[in-house]
């Protein structure tokens, strides 16, 4: 019942809302020009800004509504992408909110539903006041466009449906079915199934639009009929008698289409678009029959993608609505034991000792009763962006997935391809990203291994001096100088010269000492005339980073401080007094109104070092406790020394087997080459991955005799070692770091000002 508001229609209701007050406007200046007896002038009558302006504020402010009813107005409703990692962007534009109090005691709208499977990620939810109220879309989901209802209509009068508006008798309701459309109803039908049957062949030959939804209601005696915008929907595969619509033909049509099109690619991108070939080619056509724009239209035309699926009747599109009414099987395995079962009247029943005791265990569904209509594509695809992206989530206890999916929004990697042209206020760019060694299905299609946030360590669990309690680790100080976990911190900042009245204008040069008043405490001995900072200047705290100046009129005296010479004030821009770094890059241009307008971007590069962040994909996250060189740590009979130490007491009471199970798979996958697949529900087990560990010559369940990097002695017992993909997390000690002695404080009560950037006082 649920209608999600989109772009399209929150942007609809703004305009008509804003163009209804420009009517309102135009109307009172008509009826004032007809009291005054003036003509009508259709510019003045018109502002051009109404609209303009109100559209600017709403995107600006988030407030959707009008400016001087911003108390009524809901917020938040437009907000600045994330830009932090890519999976982090990802999330941000599948991003869903429920407009509630945040404050509210009812449970009941922040938990997990029933008919949420397959449409909202049950993992990625933020902690805290959000909680369940802030959802994510499910990879698979998608959002109805909506279309008009009224040939829907049209078709169902003349499929035989008695309108309401027609003559019938009252006493006929109670053998007919209600047909609605939209919630509305619209007449009554005395054939339901083979109406909604004909409907369903419709929309899977894209006769009818493949969003519409149609629900037979048996029990109400109802059919109804959605077209509207908003409905969260996902794609199934198509059953009939037993037996999947997609055959092994179209799987191969569509990795040829695939293949195709990765070489298409790599050929050229010159056309993306028909409509642009279409206007630029037309004059060439008529000359040359074979222009490329003919033969990309017909590659075009013969491709064969998820359209196509769509239009062959192998997949389609279910509402939450329509879900109830149909019969949907997890895997096609379960189709074909039916199938034996409906054909032979057999139950294929393994038998115990044959069964592997580590094996997933089955619901048994009961094969006798059903009839099949559809069947997952993956059970997998319950899951959103953050958490498609977690080893093994179905070995972990459930919390842990959502303190993830949190964590890797934070995850340091690469966030765009082309990060260096762009001036981004805040990021950060790990310098030697690498695709994990175990992965999911799911990871190719997020792009993680082309813009990974993380690198595989090398993780021993195991106590060692003592400095890895209470969750922070040891880490290898030789791993940090060889480059592990090396990340270069960017920060823009940015002025423009501004109109001061009607005629003064703010400009960027040096200030001088005799001209210009209240200087700032930074020096200004960097910037050169025009105010600027040339790139590959070393900054530190509290340089000037931008010099302006604004002129100040006779009149101001400044307090006193105003000498004859001064004939401008400082508007300088400093760098934060906490951070130091390189000038990057200076951009000089101009901004709408045709005002000077720059960004300079200063980098940083930050080594790892005592008290940083970082988290294993399971929301097992630490902070660095100690380093130690590589001679100190503890090593291997191969002479392998760990890049990470964690601690085993974080283990056994948060439950994330997945953590243990993605470094024995880690360990096959580097000594045999390959990718390991940790796709959530499959097939994989312990066991397995075990004896593939045990034909490389290792211990199966991943133990390593370790001994002790100071002594050299034997260690007591055996450790578990491997590679695991670990994540560097934003929060830095550099950034964190703060205490004062004497400072500024407040004018009115004395008290020391709050807060690291304003050289703040501490409570305790």
């Amino acid at each position: 019942k649920k209608r999600m508001d989109l772009a399209g229609p929150l942007l609809a209701s703004l305009f008509r809302m804003l163009f209804k007050k420009l009517t309102k406007d135009v109307s009172a200046y008509l009826r004032k020009c007809i009291d005054g007896n003036r003509e009508f002038n259709l510019n003045l009558a018109i502002k051009a800004q109404t609209i303009t302006n109100g559209l600017k504020y709403s995107l600006a402010t988030g407030n959707w509504g009008d400016q001087k009813k911003a108390m009524q107005s809901r917020a938040g409703v437009s907000q600045v992408l994330n830009r932090y990692t890519f999976a982090s962007t990802l999330s941000h534009l599948r991003r869903c909110n429920t407009p509630m109090g945040r404050d509210g005691k009812i449970a009941k709208p922040r938990q997990l539903h029933n008919t949420h499977w397959g449409m909202v990620c049950p993992s990625e939810t933020p902690e805290g006041q959000a909680c369940g109220l802030v959802k994510n879309l499910s990879l698979m989901s998608y959002i109805s466009v909506g279309s008009a209802s009224k040939p829907i209509i049209d078709f169902l009068e003349e499929y035989g449906m008695i309108n309401l508006n027609q003559q019938f008798d009252p006493a006929n309701i109670r053998d007919n079915a209600k047909v609605f459309v939209n919630g509305k109803w619209v007449g009554i039908s005395s054939s339901p199934e083979q109406l909604s049957y004909t409907l369903k062949g419709l929309r899977r030959t894209v006769d009818v639009s493949p969003e519409v939804s149609v629900v037979r209601d048996i029990r109400e005696k109802e059919l109804r009929i959605y077209t509207d915008a908003g409905r969260v929907c996902r794609p199934l595969f198509i059953v009939e008698s037993a037996r999947l619509k997609i055959t092994k033909g179209l799987i191969q049509k569509l990795d040829k289409n695939r293949q195709a099109g990765q070489v298409e690619e790599s050929d050229d991108d010159l056309f993306d678009d028909d409509e642009n070939i279409d206007d630029d080619m037309e004059e060439e056509d008529i000359d040359n029959p074979e222009q490329p724009s003919r033969r990309r239209r017909k590659k075009k035309k013969s491709s064969f993608g998820w359209q196509e699926l769509i239009s062959n009747s192998v997949v389609e599109y279910i509402d939450a609505e329509e879900e109830e009414t149909v019969m949907i099987c997890m895997t096609p395995e379960d189709l074909a034991s039916s199938r034996v079962f409906h054909e032979t009247g057999e139950v294929k029943q393994e038998k115990a000792h044959e069964r592997d005791i580590a094996a997933r265990v089955k619901t048994d569904t009961n094969l006798k009763i059903y009839t099949w209509t559809h069947c997952e594509i993956h059970p997998s695809m319950i899951l959103g962006i953050c958490a498609s992206i977690i080893p093994f989530p179905d070995h972990n206890q459930s919390p842990r997935n959502t303190y993830q999916s949190a964590m890797g929004k934070q995850a340091m990697g690469i966030y765009v391809t082309n990060h260096q042209l762009r001036m981004d206020t805040l990021a950060n760019i790990l310098y030697y990203p690498q695709k994990p060694v175990v992965t999911t299905r799911a990871m190719e299609f997020l792009r993680f291994r082309e813009l990974p946030a993380g690198q595989n360590a090398i993780v021993a669990i195991l106590c060692y001096s003592g400095y890895n309690q209470e969750d922070s680790v040891i880490m290898n100080q030789s791993s940090i100088d060889r480059g592990l976990f090396r990340s270069i911190f960017y920060r823009s900042y940015m002025d423009q010269e501004k109109k001061v009245g009607m005629l003064t204008i703010e400009e960027f040069e040096k200030p001088t000492k005799e001209t210009t008043l209240r200087l700032k405490h930074g020096t200004y001995e960097k910037l050169e005339d025009d105010g600027l900072i040339a790139p590959g200047t070393r900054v530190s705290g509290d340089d000037i980073i931008i010099g302006k100046v604004t002129p100040i009129s006779n009149e101001t005296l400044e307090l006193g401080q105003r000498q004859t010479t001064h004939t401008q004030r400082d508007a300088s821009t400093p760098m934060r007094s906490t951070e130091t770094g390189i000038v990057d890059q200076v951009m000089v241009t101009t901004n709408a109104e045709g005002m000077k307008f720059v960004k300079v971007r200063v980098r940083s590069t930050r080594v790892p070092q005592m008290g940083d962040k970082f988290a294993s994909r399971h929301g097992q996250k630490g902070t660095i406790g100690i380093t130690y060189r590589q001679e100190d740590m503890p090593f291997t009979a191969e002479g392998i020394a760990p890049d990470l130490v964690i601690n085993p007491h974080a283990i056994p009471s948060r439950m994330t087997i997945g953590h243990l199970v993605e470094c024995l798979l880690g360990k096959v996958s580097t000594l045999t080459g390959q990718e390991g697949d940790a796709t959530p529900f499959t097939d994989v087990t312990v066991e397995a991955i075990s004896q593939s560990l045990r034909l490389q010559g290792y211990q199966s369940r991943g133990f390593e005799v370790m001994y002790n990097g100071h002594t050299g002695r034997k260690l007591a017992a055996q450790v578990f070692l491997g590679p695991t993909y670990y994540q560097r997390l934003k929060h830095m000690v550099d950034d964190k770091i703060h205490s004062r002695a004497r400072g500024p404080v407040q004018i009115l009560t004395r008290q020391p000002v709050e807060g690291r950037s304003r050289d703040g006082g501490l409570r305790f």
